[in-house]
């Protein structure tokens, strides 16, 4: 018999027949304030659960279905979703009891519409993960991996992805409001349709990204981006005077024309330029 108690008071939440809570049936279980440290849920259903405040520390749930599941406010340090079923789920403010990296492995999960704003992800693995329409604000995901992820219409705005490596991810139409991309890696990523406004962009990496009818706004630092002249532009995009000024000594005709400045324009802004600086 598994018994499965309150973190807090010991007492008992659910009593499973067995030795182990792996591939169990689930399903709308009131599992708030959980102990579920360490705990095999591999291939379990809990779709629908309220692990709200659940501690799940190290707690392993490859394969399982938390498909509209609410895990506000849970702990999920060292936990593993890898394949898990989450679309739809509620992880708000997770692992914000932790000082240090959240190391959560979602490799491969599908985390559609997923509301995982104001959490710590740090050092976390969302390696060919699903996460189309995905709520990542206020979010740390500094040095995480989210490498061939699907992020087409995500919202990563205000987050801190210092470091993280996005290299061949679908960013198609995300937002990067105040985003912290720096040292970020973005190599060959879809940027096709995405907003980058008031992004820090210093020293990520974005060779052989593809910008397409993309939008940079407000990220004086685009000219320390490495990789810009192997940047794939397919459609004209769109750039302002507030990105473009301060690295205009830098920032090649070639690439402005195809972030969507006129020839004219380019000439008029170097001639203001070499003005002022004379």
């Amino acid at each position: 018999m598994i018994r499965v108690r309150h973190r807090e008071t010991g007492e008992p939440l659910l009593e499973v027949a067995g030795d182990s809570l792996a591939g169990a049936e689930l399903p709308q279980a009131v599992l708030l304030y959980a102990d579920l440290r360490g705990a095999d849920l591999r291939g379990a259903n809990l779709r629908g659960a309220d692990l709200c405040q659940a501690d799940l520390r190290e707690a392993m749930l490859d394969s399982a279905n938390l498909a509209g599941a609410d895990i506000t406010l849970a702990n999920l340090a060292g936990a593993s979703f890898r394949n898990a079923i989450l679309a739809d789920a509620r992880l708000q403010a997770v692992t914000l009891d932790l000082a240090g990296p959240a190391r959560t492995d979602f490799r491969g999960a599908e985390l559609t519409r997923v509301n995982l704003k104001n959490s710590n992800l740090s050092a976390s693995s969302f390696a060919d993960a699903e996460m189309r329409r995905i709520d990542l604000t206020h979010v740390n995901l500094s040095g995480s991996d989210l490498g061939g992820a699907n992020l087409t219409e995500a919202n990563l705005s205000f987050s801190n992805l210092r470091g993280a490596d996005l290299r061949y991810a679908m960013l198609v139409g995300a937002l990067f409001n105040r985003v912290d991309l720096e040292n970020a890696v973005l190599r060959h990523a879809d940027l096709t349709f995405a907003v980058l406004n008031g992004a820090t962009l210093a020293g990520a990496d974005l060779s052989s990204a593809l910008l397409s009818q993309t939008v940079i706004a407000r990220c004086p630092d685009f000219a320390r981006v490495r990789g810009l002249e192997t940047l794939e532009l397919l459609n004209q995009c769109s750039i302002d005077l507030a990105t473009v000024r301060p690295g205009l000594d830098t920032l090649s005709d070639e690439l402005l024309e195809g972030m969507g400045l006129e020839p004219g324009e380019i000439a008029a802004l170097r001639a203001g330029d070499q003005a002022v600086s004379g």
